[in-house]
């Protein structure tokens, strides 16, 4: 029994001691909260994880670092700006760059709860910080330099012996670097832990052409000398288009455009799928109810679908009937009603973000009045659903509502597509607009067939439903999964900007 006991305190020990000491990769508890120089990293979306590595949401964590974080959607690139360094990643791309260098990174930059999310070690140790991981606190730490030195802050249930363990150093010396006798630490006391300098990459590169070196990241500063083609040189840092080298002339710039930087490794993927795809929304909480619709006379399959905000296909399916099936006065048909509960936003200027074949084709039915508000300017403008299944074909009520739309897409119509949020009874919604009105013609009868309709769209059905607006025919309005009419395809640019209008950044 004794041999018992003492080894199940042996254990109890060891398990504590790794508890409170453990390199960061190794942490595996889910939800782990993030400190960068004791300041909560503080997000709409916590923390995630992707084979075992710390993920955390891209824009937040640059801010802390003291840098910014800004996405390319035409090249898929996500980087980190910080004083003169500069990180990239591409997306679902392990590959990252590094002041010009591919280097391996532990995970891709990946959208994880409809946030852009980065390895939280790996970005922190690139741009010269240090991280701590402390289990018994499910926390990850990061520091950088304040004045040469690692400032640690007391928290709740911490002892010298915990701080000791979790940085790797001694009682003593914890003692001696902030002159302290005393055993007895208070909350929020700022402790020297120990020195530190950052590290500085040096990346080996040469020069492609004759190049100018000069004394700032501009063509404006001053040259301090000119180099030789094929000169070796050192890349120390990078700003914008210009890095920071050392050169046998001296130190100083080099615009982007002369400098070889030398790859151990190439990028050769292909860009990722993601936003070709059909993205995954919950629809946990949404449910169907039945009501019941009285033929009339006049009726058809199509118009009384308008009337009750269901595609015709589903109507059909409800009542077991056909394309071909005739339909008569007093006739009762069973009508799916879709209740979509409110969900909840990444941000109050955001919106929801539903999928519009389950979701928000029940929300914004045809005829459905909306206000569109665009993301960047917050100009908005009225609009109607006049027709569309595999998106909204939309329409503006007035002819001032025209201009203001014509007038936040430059002034012309355009097929370039902007996040804008839709307004409808009470709820903002995310969606994605193309500003350009096509196959109709104003003030002719809806469905008559005429010739030239906008657009180059020639002769055929006149699709504009609202007279006098002054906009010829009508625009489409993309929510999260809306398909093209042409393929049947995912639009990419518009998956983009529906997220972005949901809050991804």
């Amino acid at each position: 029994m004794l041999k018992r006991k003492v080894l199940l305190a042996m254990i109890m020990a060891v398990t504590m001691l790794i508890s409170l000491m453990v390199p960061a990769k190794a942490s595996t508890v889910s939800g782990m909260n993030v400190m960068v120089n004791n300041q909560r990293v503080v997000s709409n979306v916590p923390t995630a994880y992707s084979n075992g590595v710390v993920m955390i949401p891209a824009k937040e964590f640059a801010s802390l670092l003291g840098g910014s974080f800004t996405y390319d959607s035409a090249s898929m690139t996500g980087v980190i700006r910080q004083g003169e360094n500069e990180l990239s990643f591409r997306l679902d791309n392990s590959l990252a760059k590094f002041n010009g260098k591919y280097i391996q990174a532990p995970a891709p930059m990946q959208i994880i709860n409809y946030r852009f999310m980065l390895p939280a070690e790996f970005v922190a140790g690139k741009l010269g910080a240090e991280v701590y991981t402390s289990l018994s606190k499910n926390l990850l730490m990061v520091f950088q330099s304040i004045e040469g030195k690692i400032i640690y802050q007391v928290m709740g249930g911490d002892s010298f012996w915990t701080i000791s363990q979790l940085f790797g150093t001694s009682i003593s010396t914890l003692k001696e670097l902030n002159r302290l006798t005393s055993d007895v630490l208070y909350i929020g006391q700022k402790l020297i832990i120990k020195d530190f300098t950052p590290f500085v990459e040096v990346i080996a590169a040469q020069t492609t052409n004759n190049a100018t070196l000069r004394s700032g990241a501009g063509f404006g500063f001053s040259p301090l000398a000119y180099v030789q083609a094929w000169t070796n040189i050192s890349v120390v840092g990078k700003a914008g288009d210009w890095y920071k080298v050392t050169t046998p002339k001296g130190n100083g710039y080099m615009h982007y455009s002369i400098v070889g930087v030398k790859q151990d490794i190439n990028d050769t993927a292909a860009n990722s799928m993601y936003f070709s795809n059909s993205i995954p929304v919950d629809t946990s909480a949404d449910f169907i109810t039945y009501t019941s619709y009285t033929v009339q006379k006049g009726d058809t399959l199509w118009s009384i679908s308008e009337k009750v905000g269901l595609p015709e296909y589903e109507l059909r399916a409800a009542n077991n009937l056909t394309s071909t099936s005739v339909l008569y006065i007093g006739q009762v048909l069973r009508v799916p009603v879709h209740n979509i509960p409110v969900k909840a936003k990444l941000a109050p200027q955001f919106g929801e973000l539903l999928d519009w074949f389950k979701q928000a084709q029940y929300v914004f039915p045809i005829g459905k009045e909306a206000k569109l508000i665009d993301l960047e300017t917050g100009r908005s403008f009225m609009v109607k659903r006049t027709m569309g299944g595999n998106h909204s074909d939309t329409e503006t009520l007035t002819a001032a509502d025209t201009q203001i739309m014509k007038e936040i897409f430059g002034g012309s119509w355009t097929w370039n597509r902007r996040s804008f949020i839709l307004e409808t009874d009470g709820r903002r919604l995310a969606v994605s607009v193309a500003g350009m009105p096509h196959a109709g013609i104003d003030g002719l009868p809806y469905l008559q067939n005429v010739s030239n309709r906008s657009d180059n769209w020639g002769y055929g059905p006149n699709y504009d439903r609202i007279s006098g607006n002054g906009m010829d025919g009508h625009f489409d309005v993309y929510f999260l999964n809306s398909l093209r009419h042409k393929d049947n395809k995912m639009d990419s640019v518009h998956q983009y900007n529906v997220m972005v209008s949901s809050g991804l950044e």
